[in-house]
């Protein structure tokens, strides 16, 4: 490894370039239906790979076989995480990890601890290949629609939303998201689930479901259940109370209970199973702080992380009752993790205060939609107001930007960029008035 090149740096270059590769197969004519620009491939290339699922053209109909074909390969790298595919084939080749690459897989995973590496990597491989696995086979069951074009057709269609549920990139090939198949409880189940697991972060479902320390989890797993619990249930309340008498009147019961889940799961997805255009506004605004919370670290989904939100507030309530420590059952949350989460959420918002007024002024477009917009990209969502497709060449470029940014991570990004403070010497301190 090159000495001049950090680590950090490597994992951003070779993400850049299975980017670039992949923007190249997108952009060959074999690859889809109809003309495709440069800017466009490069687009659904990002948004691939960055598990993101924002387009500027139809994936069901602008792309071929081979175009979704790539695209669904990319999710998967992405989702992975390509540090964990480059180990998976080393292993495979009989070669040994050497630590720097332990350490680009560890950044990659957003797992700080060099300890144990290799074996993450075969319990990622091994989760994910089952959840998407048992996955795909309720899908294949409950949708009875997706053999419609025949067995080959029908096989690629659930892989394809398999991988894409689990990964939370919120690609489709129906042309309508899963607006289609919003009154099939038991797949939209299935999504649900999928989409909640894989949101969850892969620390967390290695003990959940190998190590099966149900009664002794760590105090990340315990923080992330609870905060995913929380934030999924409060959406839902949320979705269902503002939606009751207008965009889900004439559901029934249980499938106003499913579609409400669904509205505060997809935050992570970005699956549509009703249009965007019938949410309230202040749903929208919940929709875009859950959007900013986003996921779990380790897992396949961006925002500033359901544990980093969980700090903070953990934080700010020890400040309130005038406590020093941050306290959560019966665990001390390290300092240094603290001033990481408010890093974190503070650096996270004011690149979304910065892109949202750069984008509202060369594109002249409204706030909320704007807003709306960069959340999604930056947290890898890929929700939209209707605006992707209307973007300049250059607010798609910084939307792109936005998502590959979400997709390393903002607490990496910060990692990489940042030197080591050298400095010897000390100055006094003094007090300033705060509020």
């Amino acid at each position: 490894m090159n000495r001049r090149i950090k680590p950090g740096q490597l994992l951003i270059i070779s993400y850049l370039l299975v980017d670039l590769a992949g923007t190249l197969l997108l952009f060959m004519p074999f690859a889809s239906n109809k003309p495709t620009t440069l800017l466009e491939a490069w687009f659904t290339a990002t948004s691939a790979l960055t598990v993101t699922g924002l387009t500027v053209v139809t994936t069901a109909t602008h792309w071929n076989l081979f175009g979704q074909t790539i695209i669904l390969i990319l999710m998967q790298i992405g989702g992975l995480g390509l540090m964990v595919l480059a180990t998976i084939i080393l292993t495979m080749l009989g070669l040994r990890i050497q630590l720097g690459h332990r350490y680009l897989v560890a950044q990659d995973r957003n797992y700080f601890n060099l300890s144990g590496v290799v074996r993450l990597v075969r319990g990622i491989l091994l989760l994910t290949l089952t959840l998407e696995g048992i996955g795909a086979l309720l899908m294949a069951v409950l949708l009875p629609e997706a053999w419609e074009n025949g067995p080959l057709a029908g096989i690629f269609f659930i892989a394809f939303h398999a991988v894409s549920t689990f990964n939370g990139a919120g690609f489709d090939i129906t042309g309508h998201s899963l607006e289609l198949f919003s009154r099939h409880t038991g797949f939209m189940l299935v999504v649900i689930v999928l989409i909640l697991l894989g949101s969850l972060g892969f620390v967390v479902l290695q003990e959940l479901f190998i190590t099966r320390k149900w009664r002794r989890l760590s105090l990340h797993s315990r923080l992330v259940l609870s905060v995913t619990g929380t934030v999924t249930l409060v959406g839902s309340l949320f979705y269902f109370l503002s939606a009751f008498n207008n965009q889900i009147a004439d559901f029934n019961a249980v499938d106003k209970i499913v579609q409400s889940l669904f509205q505060a799961t997809t935050r992570t997805a970005g699956f549509t199973t009703l249009p965007i255009s019938g949410w309230t506004e202040p749903f929208l605004f919940v929709m875009i702080l859950m959007m900013f919370i986003g996921a779990s670290p380790g897992s396949v989904g961006g925002g500033i992380k359901t544990t980093t939100f969980g700090t903070v507030l953990l934080a700010v309530w020890a400040i309130v009752r005038g406590k020093k420590e941050v306290v959560l059952f019966e665990r001390e949350i390290d300092p240094g993790s603290v001033t990481k989460a408010f890093t974190v959420t503070v650096m996270a918002g004011l690149l979304a205060a910065f892109s949202t007024l750069t984008l509202m002024i060369t594109e002249g477009l409204p706030l909320m939609p704007v807003l709306f917009e960069v959340i999604s990209a930056m947290a890898t969502v890929g929700l939209s107001m209707g605006i992707t497709k209307e973007l300049s060449a250059f607010g798609q470029i910084l939307v792109g930007l936005l998502m590959f940014v979400g997709r390393i991570g903002i607490l990496s990004i910060i990692i990489i960029l940042a030197g080591k403070d050298k400095r010897r010497l000390h100055y006094m301190k003094e007090d300033i008035l705060i509020g």
